[in-house]
């Protein structure tokens, strides 16, 4: 119906001429004349406007606020009346100062703002948002809508620029989850000869019978005409991997427990933290997808200086779509570590195909260790697997924060601020 104005004006010009009569034939012509201008200014209404949303940081733990700044910019000599914006932001990550409405998409918010342009100006404001639970979450896309002067004829654009901000989840200590704080995983302060750091060379010697052709020097070799052995940092480079069972229940279609997976992502956390302050060369697994990717979630131990940033990063991503069992994601992955690697496999539930696989000893080079944060007994796995039970203190945890916050789900003591 929005194109029946024309008709009209044409029938009042059409009558207006065929009677005579001037005021018809003024008021169709006025009308076309109003239509026809403002049908262009709504078509040329939203052509050079940028809009730019600007995240300061890509990453924030849970509990901290974020400034995200916005502008909005008409590049053309043809002022805006009206224009709105229809933000899309994150509901667990939502603006301080504006509550937002339930968006299009799941836990999403829309986040509206309607101002003026004139010709080549800039508008700016910013917003706080407030990161109240881990994850992996996207800022945009946004609707923006302008249109003529009166309003008759609205037009849209879609701004299709996206943005991620990763909150990144709690870390506490060790003695917080239940864990002893003092060598928990059999470390010792010292190390061991027999673990080598063989990114880090402190000397040469003649070779021995039995050295790999790896350690050989042929540099030095060809210069002092004698097999030459390099010498490693006798000092432990320490291996640990952090295996998280993402699976709650025996079978993926039956969904989930919330509780269960965030206290093993707490746990898991915090175990990275320890393993990074101790200097394992650390990793971690788990047996669920990276946001928008087909594998599952895989960092090979390292030392790098930002490999806790990455760990936590991806304990971040984590989400309850089982993509493997565990137990062939660690036959893949943990049994080929190097010698004397740490294995903490931290669980809620043990599947049938878990619990087969960890009591049968595996691999014996390893040392595992399995930290429990279900709510049943711990498994008995056997004298090949030393296992921790967390839940009692988890348990105490999330009572004392849900005296705090008047009786909140438990889940959200570990995933919300």
């Amino acid at each position: 119906m929005r194109g029946a104005w024309i008709y009209i004006a044409g029938l009042l010009v059409l009558i207006g001429i065929a009677t005579r009569e001037p005021a018809p034939t003024a008021v169709g012509a006025l009308i076309l004349l109003t239509g026809g201008v403002s049908r262009l200014w709504s078509r040329a209404s939203l052509a050079r406007i940028d809009y730019v949303r600007t995240i300061p940081t890509r990453r924030a733990f849970v509990g901290e606020a974020v400034n995200l700044s916005f502008s909005l910019t008409n590049r053309k000599a043809l002022p805006v009346p009206w224009i709105e914006i229809r933000d899309s932001v994150p509901e667990k990550a939502p603006p301080e100062d504006e509550p937002g409405r339930p968006g299009g998409g799941p836990e999403t918010l829309l986040m509206n703002r309607s101002t003026s342009l004139a010709w080549y100006e800039r508008v700016r404001w910013n917003h706080r948002f407030r990161c109240k639970a881990r994850g992996y979450f996207q800022f945009g896309p946004a609707l923006l809508r302008s249109g003529d002067v009166f309003g008759f004829f609205p037009a849209f654009a879609q701004d299709e620029t996206l943005q991620h901000l990763t909150v990144l989840p709690k870390v506490l200590p060790l003695r917080d989850i239940g864990l002893p704080s003092q060598r928990p995983f059999g470390e010792t302060a010292s190390g061991s000869s027999i673990f080598e750091d063989q990114s880090r060379v402190v000397g040469l010697r003649d070779y021995r019978p039995g050295d790999p052709l790896k350690r050989i020097d042929w540099k030095a070799t060809a210069r002092s005409q004698r097999l030459q052995s390099r010498l490693y940092d006798p000092a432990a480079t320490l291996t640990m991997l952090i295996a998280v069972n993402v699976s709650t229940l025996e079978h993926p279609w039956e969904g989930y427990n919330p509780l269960l997976l965030e206290r093993a992502i707490a746990v898991a956390a915090s175990i990275a933290s320890y393993a990074e302050e101790k200097r394992y060369a650390a990793g971690l697994a788990a047996n669920c997808t990276y946001p928008n990717a087909d594998r599952h979630v895989w960092l090979a131990p390292s030392r790098n200086p930002d490999q806790l940033t990455r760990i936590l990063e991806s304990l971040a991503m984590v989400s309850p779509y089982v993509l493997a069992p565990l137990e062939d994601v660690l036959r893949r992955r943990a049994e080929r570590l190097p010698f004397g690697a740490t294995v903490v496999l931290v669980a809620g539930y043990l599947t049938e195909g878990l619990h087969a696989y960890l009591s049968r000893g595996h691999n014996r080079r390893d040392r595992w260790f399995m930290v429990w944060v279900g709510d049943l007994m711990p498994p008995d796995l056997g004298p090949h697997v030393q296992v921790y039970d967390a839940a009692l203190r988890l348990r105490e945890s999330e009572r004392e924060w849900q005296a705090e916050h008047g009786g909140a789900e438990p889940a959200a003591a570990w995933s919300e601020a």
